[in-house]
């Protein structure tokens, strides 16, 4: 299940596991008083990072979300947040991330109206990661708040192709030392080999 991999990757980057537990007194049939706690915030995942400011809570289908079942979670949340003072920065911070596979081309209309919730932001922010894409990793690059980890290395061919466009255009005394390192290239021998036309140069 991809909510596993979610979940590593919150606890990667610094997200702990959290119940929101609030505890009040109360009479039980014989008149006693006894003290009842209760998880505010009733979500299957619940991550907050380690200032507290912000919370992911996920969920995740192995068919799309209804509009009715996301409505409930919002409306569970809204519950969560009047527990909030608005001194408290987590109340405008909040994150359902919910995954589930957007394959299904018989649900066009639906999966077309779960992903309209995107551009809801009343209450919290809706995300939806498609869990049938091959490369989760992409889903997973779309989240707020992480650095996106991008891939800069060339491939060895990638480099040759790069190495021989350069030759065609350079010359090969250019080229050699083109190919030296950052600190060795001799850039008065480069500008000897260039020839420089001048603009201003009469036809």
């Amino acid at each position: 299940m991809k909510i596993e991999i979610v979940s590593q990757f919150l606890k990667d980057h610094d997200f702990l596991e959290k119940e929101y537990l609030r505890t009040w007194s109360s009479s039980n049939a014989q008149g006693e008083k006894e003290e009842v706690s209760r998880n505010i915030l009733p979500f299957s995942r619940v991550f907050v990072d380690k200032n507290e400011k912000e919370i992911y809570i996920i969920e995740e289908k192995s068919s799309y979300f209804t509009v009715e079942e996301i409505n409930e979670m919002e409306n569970g949340i809204l519950a969560f947040i009047q527990f909030l003072s608005n001194k408290e920065s987590i109340k405008f911070n909040i994150n359902l991330l919910l995954l589930c596979p957007l394959n299904a081309i018989d649900k066009t209309e639906e999966i077309t109206k779960l992903l309209s919730f995107e551009r809801s932001k009343y209450t919290c922010r809706k995300i939806i990661l498609n869990t049938a894409n091959l490369d989760f990793n992409q889903e997973l690059a779309i989240l707020p708040s992480f650095p996106i980890s991008i891939n800069s290395e060339l491939s060895q061919e990638k480099v040759g192709e790069l190495k021989d466009k350069i030759k065609e255009v350079v010359d090969e005394t250019i080229y050699q030392e083109l190919l030296k390192e950052k600190d060795e290239i001799d850039l008065e021998k480069i500008l000897n080999h260039l020839i420089i036309e001048d603009d201003f140069q009469s036809e």
